[in-house]
């Protein structure tokens, strides 16, 4: 029973580990061989081990050579047996790596980091104000939550990116809420003002159920939903449609007063 254990156990760890181990095992035991079938040419375990290693990888400095048809034996079978072990963990490395660079462009990776800005919404307004940010001599990550993008618009310049709802508790999960610093909530131009408004506080609720204690921005469109998203537990609000109404009266105003 305890080697069913032992041995299922073995099975559900990931296959690096797997290989390493089976190379591992495989270079002392033709390394422990050589030097009890040869003392002379091969005087401690180590060498042997040193040996089986360079053998298996197909390098072969030729500083230690087995001299008989035994010895010569287990190096036929360590280069065949080894030699593959190393290839297909070599393979699988490299494929490990891959498939991790374009979780990291999809956004399904989980964010590991603490002190990070959260900037929900992949618009002209975020892409400006990660411009701006990233000017900024203070250094910190920046993370986009978005569920529309299909990948990382920003990889080359060291913005994380979390593909999913900012409705849902498992995006901010893989976004690492309890350890962020900030979250930034952008309106969904996709959606009416209201509809975007209420899905701005239904995230702004997720988020703060999450963590109590993270700094909120939201952007809300139309003021009716002003003291909702206060109540929800927003720390700041930001009406960009006031703003631009705003900057555009005062236009028309010195047109007007121009003409």
């Amino acid at each position: 029973m305890k080697f069913e254990e032992f041995f299922f156990s073995y099975l559900r760890l990931p296959m690096l580990i797997r290989l390493f181990s089976i190379i591992g095992s495989l270079m002392i035991l033709f390394g422990v061989l050589i030097h009890f079938l040869e003392p002379k040419n091969f005087p401690t375990v180590f060498v042997g081990i040193y040996w089986a290693v360079m053998t298996a990888a197909t390098v072969g400095f030729g500083d230690f050579v087995p001299r008989s048809f035994s010895g010569r034996f287990i190096a036929i079978l360590l280069v065949f047996l080894g030699g593959s072990f190393i290839a297909f963990f070599t393979v699988h490395a490299a494929s490990a790596v891959i498939k991790s660079q374009n979780k990291y462009k999809e956004g399904k990776l989980m964010f590991n980091g603490t002190g990070h800005l959260c900037i929900v919404g992949w618009n002209e307004r975020a892409k400006q104000t990660i411009s701006t940010l990233s000017q900024e001599q203070d250094s910190f990550t920046i993370m986009i939550i978005d569920s529309s993008l299909n990948e990382n618009p920003l990889s080359n310049q060291g913005v994380f990116f979390i593909k999913g709802s900012p409705a849902k508790d498992e995006t901010w999960e893989k976004a690492n809420i309890k350890e962020a610093k900030a979250v930034l909530l952008t309106a969904d131009q996709n959606m009416k003002e209201a509809e975007a408004d209420m899905h701005t506080i239904l995230s702004i609720i997720t988020v703060k159920g999450l963590n109590p204690s993270v700094h909120v921005m939201a952007e809300i469109l139309t003021p009716e939903q002003h003291n909702n998203s206060m109540r929800a537990g927003a720390d700041e609000l930001i009406n960009t449609t006031n703003l631009a109404s705003n900057c555009m009266a005062q236009i028309s105003f010195q047109s007007m007063r121009k003409g």
